[in-house]
């Protein structure tokens, strides 16, 4: 949605750019209404191809702005993609990791709830160390290394 979002708003700046161009070259035409009364023919058609120049070197600019904007585009949608994939294949796998170890009706003694692995995720995505987890927590340094480990196979399953 947002690269959609940007792609029009590039489009319209750059219709805006041509837009300020145009009524430049109208203005500057007006504002010198008297100095064409005195050119020449030769000068006007000058003017004129000058004008035509411009106006090619207005379309290049713009073709290749909607080049770079669509490859970007393209870009941003295989990266979604690849994340979709990696999302989805990181919801298989904690879906997996919880079948294969459900919960107990009574939980035993030294086994870590899931609260307190998302405490730990979130503690080691804060920087902090095994030890100091581990003390946050209440849990020793091997729960808490098992946790760590788990999230990262769920991550990167290779």
């Amino acid at each position: 949605m947002s690269s959609g979002l940007s792609v029009f708003l590039i489009v319209c700046c750059v219709m805006l750019c041509a837009g300020l161009v145009v009524a430049i070259a109208i203005m500057r035409a007006f504002w010198a209404q008297k100095e064409r009364e005195s050119l020449t023919s030769s000068d006007l058609r000058a003017v004129e191809e000058s004008a035509f120049v411009l106006i090619e070197q207005l379309k290049l600019q713009t073709d290749h702005a909607i080049c770079e904007m669509d490859s970007r585009c393209t870009a941003l949608t295989d990266l979604i993609t690849e994340a979709d994939k990696k999302l989805s294949a990181l919801e298989t796998a904690a879906a997996s990791a919880i079948h294969a170890f459900p919960p107990s009706a009574e939980a035993q003694e030294g086994s870590v709830s899931g609260k307190e692995m998302e405490q730990v995720l979130k503690l080691a995505a804060n920087g902090l160390d095994v030890p100091s987890i581990a003390k946050s927590t209440g849990l020793d340094c091997a729960a808490v290394n098992l946790v760590l480990n788990l999230g990262k196979m769920c991550i990167n399953p290779n």
